[in-house]
């Protein structure tokens, strides 16, 4: 018995930081150190939907996140964006955990561009379900932005759960979503290089600080690899880029928990039908 109330709290502490406080997606992400809060890809959908505005071709995401060895420290998740006549939408689903614990994510975001500044809103309904007692959720906001400083410069910044929201429970005390907010600059001195530094502030825990890299090492294949602080990770990954397909896998190692292991695949609609102003 100790044992298992030693894992079902361990797993809530983890789930806290996996998907409560907005823990980036794609392997892009997870290679380079989730130094990725100025990235304009699609997978901006789940990492800043600020960025997400300069995304041109309609693309349909899913991934998978596997940690440490336990299958109840898995994530699965799926979503898909589309430019429109003014500014780009995406929706996505995301799980945590498994059915002892698990947390719920759909989400619904738009980005739109103003001249070299991009911005974004994306509203989430988490769902939290903890085995023997009711799921319960909530609303959660976030809002996003990039801005291109110069050629080789971004700048972008996040916040995440900007309205405070709490789920209610069926004892005294509500359950906290994290507020998460991000600033970074990425700098790209040549075409296939870019380093980002990024500084991450859950207000609940110690100031995260972030370095990635991701080198093309040849056409449509990347290397990444990056570190983060609070506690200190090490991070490597791999993309690959076969016409409109788009394969990514990172892995991390934790000093304690051992490693994890992260994929995430792409798939973009031919950009010659996509409709763009």
């Amino acid at each position: 018995m100790p044992l298992f109330i030693f894992f079902i709290v361990f797993s809530i502490s983890y789930a806290t930081h996996a998907q409560m406080d907005n823990q980036p997606l794609g392997g892009r992400a997870l290679g380079s150190a989730n130094a990725v809060v100025t990235v304009s890809d699609a997978w901006s959908l789940f990492n800043n939907i600020g960025a997400l505005a300069q995304v041109e071709q309609t693309s349909f995401l899913l991934a998978y996140d596997y940690r440490y060895g336990f299958a109840s420290f898995q994530t699965i998740a799926f979503g898909a964006v589309a430019p429109l006549k003014k500014g780009v939408a995406g929706i996505h689903f995301t799980r945590f955990g498994d059915e002892l614990y698990n947390e719920q994510k759909i989400a619904l975001g738009y980005s739109y561009q103003l001249a070299n500044v991009s911005l974004g809103l994306k509203i989430n309904y988490l769902q939290v379900y903890l085995q023997d007692l009711a799921s319960r959720g909530n609303l959660v906001f976030e809002l996003g932005g990039v801005a291109k400083l110069s050629k080789t410069l971004t700048f972008g910044a996040h916040i995440y759960n900007f309205s405070s929201s709490q789920i209610n429970a069926d004892y005294d005390e509500s359950i906290k979503i994290p507020i998460v907010m991000k600033a970074g600059l990425a700098y790209q001195p040549i075409k296939s290089l870019s380093l980002a530094i990024e500084t991450e502030k859950n207000l609940e825990f110690p100031n995260r600080i972030k370095f990635g890299l991701d080198y093309q090492l040849v056409k449509n294949v990347n290397l990444r690899t990056g570190i983060q602080t609070q506690p200190f990770v090490n991070h490597y990954g791999i993309g690959f880029r076969p016409r409109r397909w788009q394969f990514d896998y990172a892995l991390h190692t934790h000093s304690t928990l051992g490693w994890a292991h992260h994929i995430s695949l792409t798939y973009k609609l031919d950009k010659t039908s996509q409709t763009k102003p």
